[in-house]
């Protein structure tokens, strides 16, 4: 279960992430589809600490062909890190295809 913090993060790391050159989608996960319904899908998840911090974030997206997808995916760390407020150390990012 989710708390509205987590949802708030995930709701700003989202637009963060796919407004990076190269970002073609996020690939929502089993998760993410049930609840698509409720809430924005998607395959930002957010782990908060104790305090209500952000503790971890793993984003799992799609990659366009036409660009590196290693520089990609340092650009989706490095922007999700800054929507969210935490150490780029704290992000894993999943490059789950490529279009």
């Amino acid at each position: 279960m989710t708390t509205p913090r987590a949802d708030s993060v995930s709701a700003v790391v989202t637009d963060a992430v796919l407004a990076v050159p190269g970002v073609a989608c996020l690939r929502p996960g089993l998760r993410g589809l049930l609840h698509a319904a409720v809430r924005r899908p998607g395959a930002v998840r957010v782990d908060l600490d104790a305090n209500g911090s952000v503790r971890a974030l793993h984003i799992e997206f799609v990659a366009r062909s036409h660009h590196r997808t290693a520089d990609v995916a340092r650009a989706v760390r490095t922007a999700a890190a800054g929507a969210a407020g935490t150490p780029p150390a704290a992000v894993k990012v999943t490059v789950t295809g490529i279009v």
